[in-house]
């Protein structure tokens, strides 16, 4: 991923696959840069929807060994519990909704620019900041800037003239930094947390999380992709892009599963609607506990 725009590319199809890691996300793009909804067989079996397997997007699926609970262990489990280790992967396959047939899926709009935020959405990232023992402040900046973390005093302050499309997306982007920066990492000037690749990694998670919503924004820090990786590791960028992008993608993947069960138990329930075109799809709000 050399630019900018190559970056906002895999940030998208991570928003399409928020149950899938870095490394598979990778890999859907790669064999199948078109497909806009993933599945294993059985879960499109339980969604009434038949596979044509001739189209089979390979994935690597972890293997885990399950162990009973050792009497002597630091941490002794409770009973019922058992231990479990990844001990390799194996090759499984996935299937994009355009290679099933059946009922119509309903499926929310793609994401849009000025599309209105969900209801809730605001709150849902209000109550992560207050898990993190953190408080939101909305008020004026002191500058020109939209918003900050302030770690010392456990604090996002975001600026009060924002309207609410950019409030919400700089709300998020301040909950990528409290989730995945600190205090040391501003004040180490040696540390390989460089202001480009925290402003890079907080709104990347961000763009994930929006656009899993259905909302869009533009994000110049992405066009520097390239030249912050070059400074961290001049010999191997691509181990610092491939580093952040795990980053990115796990703590977007957090995100979105805890506003999803937010917003689920604070809305009425979605009224059935017709299908949109199956080349356009995000996973559906009403699904994503189907897992893998």
């Amino acid at each position: 991923m050399k630019t900018g725009a190559e970056w906002t590319k895999w940030l998208e199809v991570a928003a399409l696959f928020p149950t899938f890691g870095f490394g598979n996300v990778v890999l859907i793009n790669l064999q199948m840069p078109q497909a806009n909804w993933v599945s294993r067989a059985h879960t499109w079996e339980k969604l009434g929807r038949r596979v044509m397997r001739q189209n089979a997007i390979r994935i690597l699926q972890p293997v885990r060994s399950r162990t009973s609970p050792r009497s002597d262990a630091p941490t002794p489990l409770t009973d019922g519990q058992v231990q479990e280790q990844v001990i390799g992967f194996r090759v499984a396959s996935v299937y994009d909704v355009t290679d099933t047939v059946g009922p119509p899926i309903h499926l929310p709009p793609a994401p849009a620019p000025g599309r209105p935020a969900p209801t809730g959405l605001w709150d849902a990232l209000a109550r992560e900041v207050s898990a993190d023992g953190y408080a939101v402040d909305v008020r004026p900046t002191g500058d020109a800037s939209e918003g900050f973390t302030d770690y010392d005093a456990k604090q996002i302050v975001v600026a009060d003239h924002l309207d609410d499309h950019t409030a919400i997306a700089r709300l998020a982007h301040e909950v990528g930094h409290m989730r995945m920066h600190s205090a040391p990492d501003l004040a180490d000037a040696g540390s390989v947390m460089c202001r480009g690749v925290r402003e890079v990694e907080a709104e990347s998670v961000a763009y994930i999380l929006l656009a899993h919503h259905g909302l869009s924004f533009n994000a110049s820090s992405f066009d520097y992709v390239q030249g912050w990786a070059k400074l961290i590791d001049p010999d191997e960028p691509a181990n610092v892009v491939k580093a952040t992008g795990a980053r990115v993608v796990n703590t977007a993947r957090q995100l979105i599963d805890s506003t999803n069960k937010y917003l689920k138990a604070n809305r009425p329930p979605l009224a059935p609607v017709a299908a949109r075109p199956l080349d356009s799809a995000f996973l559906p709000p009403d699904l994503d506990s189907l897992t893998l």
